[in-house]
């Protein structure tokens, strides 16, 4: 049957066994106590606060914009960096092997691991602040390595990045240098291609000829065709009026108003009164008519010379139409040509001035001071007067605790000790009898 223990039968131990535990309490705080104010060494903390504009990237590059403008926009920026990113490259080997070289620190007690140890670097929240903090049992060393590894981060940071921006303005120089070798050979041809007869400005200039001359003839052939029609119609008008003229006229004349008719008569007779009453008929050539028919015959030379002078333009106008079509073929040919060449130059050109402006921003990126810029010590450490460690009323406190859980403990194993034995004893005294 399995034994039941009170809350009363425990209190009961923890009070026989008091003395145990103060004693056992009293010894864990005697033992702290020595190490806390007599053996362990105390420890300072210096403190200094940075305040830094991390550098991220700027606007996004366009999707409009080209490969080339993409890259070299990467390129000529500084690398991305977050308030982690500065946080963490404070213990650099390099930065710590320079703060032990600047104080001239004993490597055996100074070590890269030794240094890293000592140093706690914390990001406080919700700000741009970074705190360095340097523990070390000499006060003034704490000081002096936090004031010494500020300043040297500061200058790491910077000839790092300007470093690698150098790398990025030198692969933009020598990518700049190809470009320009293309806009150069893009030129030439461009203006060889321009000094060749016939180029496209010239041919454009023929066509506008041949086009003001197809102009001039069309339009000399419209006023021959209204010429054309006013003849025809005056034509018209005189052969109608030609035709209702007479070609000849009878007249009856006296014989004395003609003298062979009137010589005749005075021969036979002798006598002129007797011939006075006498007449003739005769034909005479109508003026109208041959007026008219002298009109006639103008209108139809002209129509004729019209008719002339509207072939020759009709031939005229074909002939320069052909010659039109072969400088049009010849234009579209020469502009399909010049068209390339002017992308080409001009692609060249954009390539090359896209290269020389993010070369003169990598170098200028290169030459600054991006550590200066965007880093500022704004609390330099000062030499502390009090210890952080050991800290002896915790180390106490923490002691008295764990000497009560440990006297606690061995009281209890004392008793459950001493009362496991006694049944033993008991039951080998039976089997003796």
């Amino acid at each position: 049957m399995e034994e039941e223990i009170t809350l009363r039968e425990l209190i009961e131990i923890v009070l026989r066994g008091k003395w145990i535990i103060a004693a056992i309490t009293i010894t864990a705080l005697l033992i702290t106590g020595i190490f806390s104010f007599f053996i362990i060494s105390p420890t300072y903390e210096a403190r200094s606060t940075l305040m830094v504009s991390p550098l991220v990237q700027g606007n996004a590059p366009s999707r409009q914009d080209s490969a080339y403008d993409t890259l070299l926009s990467y390129l000529s920026q500084y690398p991305q960096m977050t308030l982690e990113t500065y946080r963490v490259q404070v213990t650099n080997p390099h930065i710590l092997n320079q703060v032990i070289d600047e104080l001239n620190l004993d490597r055996e007690e100074y070590s890269l691991n030794t240094l890293r140890n000592m140093i706690n670097v914390e990001a406080i929240k919700d700000t741009n602040l970074i705190r360095i903090s340097v523990k070390d049992k000499d006060p003034e060393m704490a000081a002096r390595i936090a004031n010494t590894l500020a300043p040297k981060y500061v200058d790491f940071l910077s000839a790092t990045l300007q470093e690698q921006m150098g790398k990025s303005a030198a692969y933009i120089q020598n990518q700049m240098k190809e470009e320009e070798k293309n806009l150069e050979a893009a030129t030439e041809e461009l203006k060889n291609f321009l000094a060749q007869p016939q180029n496209v400005a010239e041919l454009q200039k023929d066509i506008d000829a041949k086009l003001e001359l197809i102009t001039q003839f069309k339009t000399k052939l419209i006023e021959l065709d209204v010429e054309e029609k006013a003849l025809k119609a005056s034509l018209e008008s005189a052969r109608a009026s030609l035709a209702k003229e007479p070609k000849y006229l009878e007249l009856d004349k006296s014989i004395l108003d003609d003298p062979v008719m009137a010589g005749l008569a005075s021969g036979k007779t002798g006598d002129m009164s007797n011939a006075a009453g006498l007449t003739v008929k005769s034909q005479e050539i109508n003026e109208n008519y041959t007026l008219l028919s002298a009109k006639v015959a103008d209108l139809e030379v002209a129509l004729a010379g019209i008719a002339s002078q509207k072939t020759a333009l009709a031939s005229n106008i074909q002939k320069t139409q052909s010659e039109l079509e072969q400088l049009q073929a010849a234009l579209a040919k020469k502009q399909t040509e010049y068209n390339r060449l002017q992308q080409q130059y001009t692609i060249a050109q954009e390539t090359y001035n896209t290269f020389l402006q993010k070369y003169q921003e990598a170098r200028i990126t290169t030459s600054s001071k991006i550590g200066d810029a965007n880093i500022m010590i704004v609390s330099p450490a000062i030499v502390p007067d009090s210890p952080v460690a050991p800290k002896k009323m915790l180390n106490m406190a923490i002691a008295m605790v764990l000497g009560l859980m440990l006297g606690v403990f061995v009281v209890f194993f004392m008793d459950y000790w001493k009362n496991s034995a006694e049944p033993k004893s008991i039951k080998n005294l039976s089997q003796s009898h």
